[in-house]
């Protein structure tokens, strides 16, 4: 497997700095002189480089490298805090099968309201996981919003689900489009009131199977479930 770094700036035919955390990276990987590095800048482009050897900060990118293709069906997911380190696994997990964007989302019955420093943790998790699985895209993860205002947002994607209980199965004909949205609420569950509104906005409700799941386990087989089916509805 190709080592690969992350870096923004990346462009064709130039030189790029990398941090001295990504320097150390290559020695603890025993990055050759010759050996060639995948530089990726988390927006869809892939450039390769040679190791020159040297203690550097500097690289040179040669040429572009073709890349994995991306889920046909942009996908953000709105999500509820669960506790402790299960957000992480979820960023992890759902950077790795496909999301575009996650945005933390704050309701009734949460139990987390996460501060900046976390959000920071979170994005350096999902850079990390699209690092490791070869995705050139990393996802954008918002600061936490209310759920109110969540609502208000919704009409700029082609579809918006609620991820509960009560709704019908997913299937290939909710991802014949551009863009969705998943939203996954608390473990204590979206109060009726929050229902109510999610419905009134326009949302759908959709069920992810027979049995309760967590809501970083919900996320992550939604996005598992949305991916597979775009797969399906475009063949």
């Amino acid at each position: 497997m190709r080592v690969r770094l992350y870096v923004p700036e990346a462009e064709n035919n130039k030189e790029v700095a990398i941090s001295k955390e990504q320097v150390r990276h290559l020695k603890v990987l025993r990055v050759k002189e010759g050996d060639k590095i995948g530089i990726f800048d988390g927006k869809g482009h892939e450039f390769e480089a040679t190791y020159s050897g040297k203690v550097s900060d500097k690289l040179l990118l040669e040429r572009p490298i073709r890349l994995r293709e991306e889920p046909r069906v942009k996908i953000t997911l709105a999500i509820a805090v669960p506790k402790g380190a299960r957000m992480d696994v979820l960023v992890e997990k759902v950077s790795e099968i496909g999301v575009s964007n996650i945005v933390p989302i704050i309701c009734s019955r949460s139990v987390v309201e996460p501060r900046e420093a976390k959000v920071e943790r979170w994005r350096k998790i999902a850079i990390e996981a699209c690092s490791q699985c070869e995705r050139s895209i990393v996802p954008t993860i918002s600061e936490p919003i209310k759920f109110a205002e969540l609502l208000s947002t919704i009409k700029q994607y082609n579809h918006v689900f609620v991820c509960h209980m009560t709704g019908t199965p997913l299937t290939k004909e909710h991802c014949e489009c551009p863009s969705i949205m998943l939203i996954v609420g608390p473990e204590g569950d979206f109060t009726p009131a929050e229902l109510d509104a999610a419905k009134e906005a326009g949302c759908t409700m959709v069920s992810l199977g027979p049995t309760i799941l967590r809501t970083e386990t919900a996320g992550i087989v939604a996005i598992g479930q949305i991916v597979g089916l775009s797969q399906k509805a475009y063949k």
